[in-house]
């Protein structure tokens, strides 16, 4: 069609497609509110699933949001013709997919006829070389922070540095009531998951052993399984309050401010509470074994106390995302091999390092 893709003059409008994965969009934020810098002209908008929608919002990282409603087939494909229509009014156009993996969006950015298109390009989704107008090389060795910024230098034509989140150190944080505990994940990858025999030693240890009490996080959908976790495990400390359960509880922005005020710490698994809290500037200990915390853990100077981590780097590891069938087979001996007491020693040395006024009950 001989279109002109030259990226000297920033577009009117910048679509990014993120349709799966709070997490990584969080993770993106860095390096889209830098690319915000270099474009102050240029309106961002974000196309996503709508339980993503609502997570994003409260961070204002974008001008306007278009959902996706999942519920059911047709009505996705509703929202999502509806979508495409919508950007073929938007002139200077450009359109960012931020999907890693898939080939759904990808055909979905060509559908807009967007002048220039980014998308990442790596060997599993190759066919995507053909679609986008500029490619960018995806590292599965590098930090998936680095990933999406080279992919904003790249629209940027230019540079950039990251933008360094602000408050990360929260006043009187050692302070607060709670331990956030998080073992929920998305479908997409349930090997991350820690056998709840090795979260229940964690919270019985939390509970006997600290003066914290104990919040579990997930969405609404985990609710009745972690009333089941603890009405199994845990049904000695309901009763005084120890113990509650925020999976679905709240909206986001609630659910956001809850974590940022009453929660000293988290422990979790892989998922987008991790990057959540520490978007909300918590410190973490995180769990890890079908994917590599070098992936996804970036961190900054001085952070290094505040963010500890246990990895069973097994012989497999790590597989998610890299191999269609697991060589596990979804027995995550990764996970399950990770004692408890090697994440409890994490728990009491961040505890230890960071609180004044915090002192352990002698075990």
């Amino acid at each position: 069609m001989r279109r002109d893709h030259h990226l000297q003059e920033p577009p009117r409008y910048l679509l990014f497609v993120k349709l799966l994965g709070l997490g990584s969009l969080v993770i993106a934020t860095g390096s889209i509110q830098a690319l915000r810098q270099k474009m102050p002209n240029t309106r961002f908008i974000l196309l996503t699933d709508a339980n993503i929608a609502a997570g994003i919002e409260p961070f204002g990282v974008f001008d306007e949001i278009w959902p996706v409603h999942t519920s059911s087939l047709f009505i996705t494909i509703t929202n999502s013709i509806r979508y495409i229509i919508r950007s073929w009014r938007l002139k200077k156009l450009w359109v960012a997919d931020l999907e890693v993996y898939s080939k759904l969006t990808t055909v979905y950015a060509l559908l807009t006829m967007a002048r220039n298109r980014f998308g990442f390009h790596l060997p599993p989704v190759f066919f995507r070389k053909f679609l986008n107008t500029h490619n960018i090389p995806f590292e599965q060795g590098t930090c998936l922070e680095d990933n999406y910024l080279h992919m904003a230098q790249v629209i940027a034509n230019t540079n950039l540095l990251p933008r360094l989140e602000q408050n990360r150190f929260r006043s009187n944080e050692w302070e607060k009531p709670y331990i956030l505990v998080n073992n929920t994940c998305s479908k997409l990858a349930l090997v991350r998951k820690l056998p709840d025999e090795t979260v229940a030693a964690i919270c019985h240890w939390i509970l006997n052993h600290t003066l914290y009490r104990i919040a579990f996080l997930g969405a609404a959908n985990d609710r009745n399984d972690i009333n089941r976790f603890i009405d199994q495990y845990l049904p000695a400390y309901t009763q005084h309050g120890l113990v509650t359960n925020m999976a679905g509880v709240l909206d986001f922005k609630a659910y956001y401010r809850f974590i940022s005020e009453k929660a000293a710490c988290i422990v979790t698994i892989d998922s987008g509470p991790l990057h959540l809290a520490r978007k909300l500037g918590l410190p973490t200990i995180s769990v890890w074994g079908p994917t590599n915390p070098a992936h996804y853990l970036k961190m900054q100077a001085g952070e290094e106390n505040r963010h500890l981590y246990c990895y069973n780097k097994t012989a497999c590891s790590p597989c998610v995302h890299r191999f269609e069938q697991l060589p596990c087979k979804g027995n995550n001996v990764c996970m399950k091999e990770i004692p408890a007491e090697r994440i409890i020693e994490r728990i009491s040395r961040l505890l230890e390092y960071h609180s004044a006024t915090f002192s352990l009950r002698n075990v």
